[in-house]
């Protein structure tokens, strides 16, 4: 699923996608960034408990670019989110960043999550 509405509209995507999904209990998740033209779209993801779940689910499938990525661990997730942005800049402007990369959220757990950006 996905948003238009950055950052505002990321918070109501995921509300959506949890109903969709029937809960997140046992699912590995997903934020996805990605300029489009002139806009950013914000996919929530997730993997597949099974092949075919997303097209059953009626759900979007979104393959995340194979490769190497830069990442850094961003912990307590929630209290921080106001850093994300700033943290995926400095990211991005890594000597080895690709331009033009997704940025990419993977929550490990409840507590923390990797922000990663593609490797050139």
């Amino acid at each position: 699923m996905q948003t238009n509405q950055v950052p505002a509209g990321i918070a109501a995507l995921f509300e959506d996608f949890e109903k969709k999904l029937n809960g997140f209990e046992g699912r590995h998740l997903y934020g996805i960034t990605e300029c489009i033209g002139d806009k950013l779209i914000y996919r929530a993801c997730a993997l597949e408990n099974f092949d075919g779940e997303a097209g059953q689910l009626n759900l979007p499938y979104y393959e995340i670019p194979k490769g190497n990525y830069l990442y850094t661990v961003f912990k307590n997730w929630r209290e921080n989110l106001p850093k994300m942005p700033s943290t995926f800049c400095e990211l991005m402007e890594h000597p080895d960043a690709k331009k033009g990369s997704i940025c990419l959220e993977d929550y490990t757990n409840a507590d923390e999550m990797l922000l990663m950006v593609q490797h050139k």
